[in-house]
């Protein structure tokens, strides 16, 4: 098989450089391990690291490994995502000819395998804090550079869902996945992160919805997701059904109840399930293109 890593001219990976600049700057001021130092780990480090895998590792990433690339197609895939933006789109663009991906098998395996791969690394002090910070910034951009090829959802008869990201949540490749996946399915859906209480009700207000959708990934936001949907059911009626999901490890129905949502649910699919959401026609993505 060829290689998956490609020669990248200079000019290329200089135009990236303030953008990694500045994100190493952020990681470096936000790493708890010092240069070199092994993987154990004090209070402040693990929640940390949490707060990582969070960000990298959301169920999308399926623990029977279901679709996950090789070891060593994994490994190329990484170095030329940490290489440069240029070198990790020429890396999934020989996928796509060598093993005849499209766009779904890209983002709902790919991705997230070396999102994985990423915190992995980094918990076994392999890659350092700066690198995940910068490879997860370039996966997502990567998702929103493929996603934006797709022609919008222009049937009126296709529902609509509002997806929030609570603000004090530090994730957000999985829920940009998992929006993703509700347009595959035939949605219409309004992504609403980092966004103040007046502006995420103001667009529920003003926006036909079938379904509101909060993503958490972890414990520290289960408080403000309550806070924000009583806020909501306090503030609008009616409402659409509220579900709640993401990667944090909590039952179903004790995350339902702890945060007051109608439903709670592992992925899209079973979200829209639960809201007896009917789709007029699932979006028609392009054909992996043929091999050489």
């Amino acid at each position: 098989m060829p290689s998956l890593l490609q020669t990248v001219p200079p000019d290329a990976a200089e135009a990236d450089a303030a953008q990694a600049d500045a994100a190493r700057a952020d990681a470096a001021r936000a790493d708890p391990r010092p240069a070199g130092a092994p993987a154990k780990r004090n209070g402040a480090a693990t929640a940390v690291h949490e707060r990582v895998l969070s960000v990298v590792a959301s169920r999308i990433c399926r623990e029977d490994g279901a679709g996950r690339p090789g070891d060593a197609c994994l490994e190329a895939l990484c170095e030329s995502l940490l290489a440069s933006p240029e070198a990790f789109k020429a890396a999934l663009a020989r996928l796509r000819i060598v093993r005849g991906l499209g766009d779904a098998e890209i983002i709902d395996s790919y991705i997230p395998a070396i999102a994985c791969q990423l915190g992995e690394d980094w918990t076994a002090s392999r890659r350092s804090f700066v690198d995940v910070t910068i490879g997860t910034a370039r996966l997502i951009a990567a998702v929103r550079e493929i996603t934006a090829a797709w022609k919008p959802v222009s049937d009126r008869r296709a529902p609509g869902i509002a997806m929030v990201v609570p603000d004090a949540e530090q994730h957000r490749l999985g829920a940009i996945i998992a929006a993703s996946r509700f347009r595959r399915l035939g949605a219409s859906v309004r992504l609403l992160m980092g966004c103040r209480d007046d502006e995420i009700a103001t667009v529920v207000r003003k926006g036909a919805f079938d379904m509101l959708s909060f993503s958490i990934a972890s414990r520290r936001t289960l408080e403000e997701t309550r806070r924000l949907i009583h806020m909501l059911r306090d503030d609008l009626s009616p409402l659409p059904p509220i579900v709640v999901g993401g990667a944090i490890a909590i039952p179903a129905e004790d995350l339902k109840a702890m945060t007051g949502a109608d439903h709670a649910a592992t992925d899209p699919e079973e979200a829209m399930r639960r809201c007896e959401m009917k789709l007029p026609r699932p979006l028609q993505l392009g054909a992996a293109p043929a091999g050489p």
